[in-house]
C-alpha cells in the first residue's frame, strides 16, 4: 500500500504585475508632487493678489480687484509703480508693456513652432519622395531653432529687468532704495518670494513722498530773477 503523499505547488502570478506595481508608484509621486505644485502655486497666487489689492485700495487706485484677475493682475502691477525713471529715459506705461511682453513671448514662440514642424514635415515629405530634402529641412529647423531660442531669450531678460524695476519702485514705498532693489531682485531670483514680499509689505507705512525735483529749481529761478 503506497502511503506517499505528492504535493503539487503551483504559482499563478498575474502577467505584467511587477509592471503594474512600478507604474502605480510611478503615478503616486507623480500625483503628490502634482498636487504640491499646484497647492504652492495656488497660494502663491492668492497672497500676492492680495497684497496688490491691499497696496492699490491704499493708493486709491480705481479698480483694485484686478490684482485678483490673471494677467490683468500683471498690468495692475506695473500700473502701481507708475511711471519708471531711468537715468535718460522714463517708461510711461509699465503695466502694458507687462503685459505685453509675456504675450509676445507666447505667440512668438507658438509661431516658431508651427514653422519647425511644417519644415519638418515638408523635409519628410520630400525625402520619401526621393529628393533628399531632409537636410535641408533640418538645417532650417536648426536655424529657426537658434532664432527661437535668442528672441526667447532677449524676451525673458526683458521682462526680468521690467519685473525688477516695476517691484522695485512699488516697494520704494515702504523701505529703503538699498532694500527695495535687494527685495526686487530676490522677487525673480527666489521662488514664492514676490508673493509673500507683497503680502508682508501690503499694511506698512508709506514712506514721506520726496518733494519734485522740479520745485527747487523754480524757487532757485525765481530768487535769481
Amino acid at each position: 500500500m503506497d502511503h506517499g503523499y505528492r504535493y503539487m505547488y503551483e504559482y499563478d502570478y498575474p502577467a505584467g504585475s511587477g509592471a503594474d506595481n512600478v507604474f502605480g508608484v510611478i503615478m503616486s509621486v507623480y500625483l503628490i508632487i502634482l498636487t504640491l505644485v499646484l497647492t504652492f502655486a495656488l497660494v502663491s497666487y492668492i497672497l500676492h493678489s492680495i497684497g496688490l489689492y491691499t497696496i492699490g485700495k491704499r493708493m486709491g487706485k480705481e479698480y483694485p480687484w484686478l490684482a485678483f484677475i490673471p494677467y490683468a493682475r500683471d498690468y495692475f502691477q506695473g500700473e502701481l509703480a507708475g511711471e519708471i525713471r531711468l537715468k535718460d529715459k522714463s517708461i510711461r506705461n509699465p503695466g502694458i508693456w507687462n503685459l505685453v511682453i509675456p504675450i509676445i513671448s507666447s505667440v512668438l514662440g507658438g509661431i516658431f513652432i508651427v514653422i519647425i514642424m511644417f519644415v519638418v514635415g515638408f523635409g519628410a515629405v520630400v525625402q520619401a519622395s526621393g529628393v533628399g530634402g531632409l537636410g535641408i529641412a533640418a538645417l532650417l529647423s536648426i536655424l529657426l531653432y537658434i532664432l527661437l531660442l535668442l528672441a526667447t531669450v532677449a524676451l525673458r531678460a526683458a521682462q526680468m529687468a521690467l519685473t525688477v524695476l516695476i517691484n522695485r519702485q512699488i516697494l520704494e514705498r515702504f523701505t529703503s532704495d538699498n532694500m527695495a532693489t535687494v527685495h526686487a531682485v530676490l522677487t525673480i531670483v527666489v521662488p514664492l518670494y514676490e508673493a509673500f514680499c507683497f503680502f508682508v509689505m501690503r499694511n506698512r507705512e508709506f514712506n514721506p513722498v520726496p518733494p519734485a525735483v522740479s520745485a527747487p529749481d523754480t524757487d532757485q529761478a525765481e530768487k535769481t530773477e
